[in-house]
């Protein structure tokens, strides 16, 4: 597994060979085999993928069914491409007239394929054998690790959802509205339902919306290609400074009992409420984060919840490589997470970490974790193979925006030097929360609307309830440990 700080990348002479298609895949995960046409595009034309001798051997050593003829078909030229749609990449399921309803769109570093199939668990085998096939990924397979123990992994109870919804997920990667609005007039294509799909004006943006377009195309097209954008300026020097203020009464309430550094890094991790806070409320509604999230998502979406991330000097925890998708029970993959920086931000105090091009590749499955201190216990392996990692790099008042299928983690923080932001997480209306979680949340149960009832005119995504987060008497106790903690500095110093 490569330290997330200094990522690097395997040439393909260096991949070692890839496993045998019958070790892809548990059996469980497999079912049996529809008829699918497949199609790939190869330096812009169909070619095949796996000679006929490897072919017959597979067949030979007993192959599982949707496996082996997976391979003969993506091997085999078709005569005719399948019709997919250009607006966006992953697996999705459409009303196909000839029973072929399961789509399956992909690219592996710059080489796209695509196919449509009649059942699920044969696009799901077809997108494992071209992962194989592209880029050689798993270097081994998911049914067994090195001592040849199980490592399927349960979910988790405190960040995920329950089993039974998966099959009704769906984990595709839409064209922001712009993107898509380009191909309807430039290339015939048809747009579809967006990621928050009301629309009119440029970007897929309502008439008097009020809010300013914050991406250029540039920006636009970067984020399609590689599933996120860095260096978003976002605070004014003033705005900043009211933020960081606020971000460290929160902090300060959250450690200044704590008896011990575990304690402290663990407790500098979470937020009590947090959609209940001012500064988040503030943050969530302010007009650069809206207009970055409406040129991605479209004029419809709620900020459903955020997430303090402070890594202290020294904090050890790691954020294993993940999907946010993986665990959020959406109908589809049309969320985002918008990450402020409140400190300047870099590999060396264990910046996120994001793997470019890995959103067009559906969702990848995970194993458990080596890591000893992280705050998931599951990880997606090898991922130098699926694309280049990027390091953030974010001045203080900045934002990276990310979408919940691209791969991302971060290292624990070596430096001596803080790494503190809030990440605020965005939903388009025309994604449905399937149900709660394990823990029992509900990721629609309270939200903030930013244009009220016209952000979800279904009424799906309900609007936020105000508790008071920072009632009268609670700031004055966390001014008071603020100038206890302040006064010990000084005195250290002195």
């Amino acid at each position: 597994h490569p330290p997330l700080a200094h990522p690097s990348e395997l040439p393909t002479s260096m991949l070692p060979p890839p496993p045998p298609p019958s070790t892809l895949l548990p059996s469980s995960a497999v079912g049996r085999l529809c008829g699918g046409a497949v199609w790939r595009l190869c330096g812009g034309g169909a070619s095949s993928s796996a000679p006929a001798s490897s072919r017959s051997a597979a067949a030979a050593s007993g192959t599982s069914s949707v496996q082996g003829r997976v391979e003969s078909a993506a091997g085999a030229q078709e005569a005719e491409a399948p019709v997919l749609g250009a607006d966006r990449w992953g697996l999705w399921e459409d009303d196909a007239s000839d029973g072929r309803r399961f789509c399956v769109r992909l690219c592996a570093r710059g080489e796209e394929v695509s196919g449509r199939f009649a059942c699920r668990e044969e696009a799901l085998a077809f997108q494992a054998s071209r992962l194989r096939a592209c880029v050689g990924w798993p270097r081994r397979p998911f049914d067994a690790d090195e001592a040849g123990a199980s490592s399927v992994v349960e979910r988790d109870p405190l960040w995920d959802h329950p089993e039974e919804l998966e099959p009704l997920k769906e984990y595709s990667f839409l064209l922001p509205p712009s993107a898509r609005a380009r191909q309807c007039g430039h290339a015939g294509l048809s747009g579809g339902a967006g990621w928050g799909s009301g629309g009119g004006g440029s970007g897929g943006r309502s008439e008097g919306s009020g809010v300013a377009r914050a991406l250029s195309m540039e920006q636009v097209d970067s984020f399609e290609v590689r599933g996120f954008l860095l260096g978003l300026p976002v605070l004014e020097p003033a705005e900043l400074e009211r933020a960081c203020a606020d971000f460290d009464l929160l902090l300060n309430d959250r450690t200044h009992r704590c008896q011990s550094d575990d304690a402290k890094f663990r407790a500098a991790h979470t937020l009590s409420r947090p959609l209940h806070q001012d500064l988040v409320a503030r943050l969530a509604q302010h007009d650069r984060v809206l207009a970055i999230v409406e040129d991605i998502l479209g004029p419809r979406f709620v900020c459903w919840s955020a997430h303090l991330f402070c890594k202290l000097p020294g904090d050890p925890t790691q954020q294993p490589w993940h999907q946010d998708a993986g665990f959020w029970p959406l109908s589809a993959s049309r969320a985002l997470t918008l990450w402020l920086a409140l400190d300047d931000v870099d590999a060396s105090n264990a910046g996120v970490t994001f793997v470019e091009g890995s959103h067009r590749l559906g969702r990848l499955p995970w194993q458990r974790t080596a890591a000893t201190h992280c705050l998931l216990t599951q990880e997606i392996p090898d991922v130098d193979l699926l694309g280049r990692a990027v390091p953030s790099v974010l001045r203080a008042g900045e934002a990276s925006v990310h979408c919940d299928l691209t791969v991302h983690g971060s290292a624990g923080n070596t430096s001596t030097r803080r790494r503190a932001g809030i990440a605020l997480r965005f939903v388009a209306t025309d994604a449905d929360c399937l149900g709660p979680m394990i823990n029992g949340y509900r990721m629609n149960g309270g939200c903030i609307l930013p244009r009220g009832r016209a952000s979800d005119p279904r009424g799906h995504w309900k609007a936020l309830k105000r508790r008071g987060g920072d009632n009268t008497a609670r700031a004055a106790r966390k001014a008071a440990a603020a100038a206890a903690a302040s006064a010990e500095l000084q005195a250290a110093a002195a």
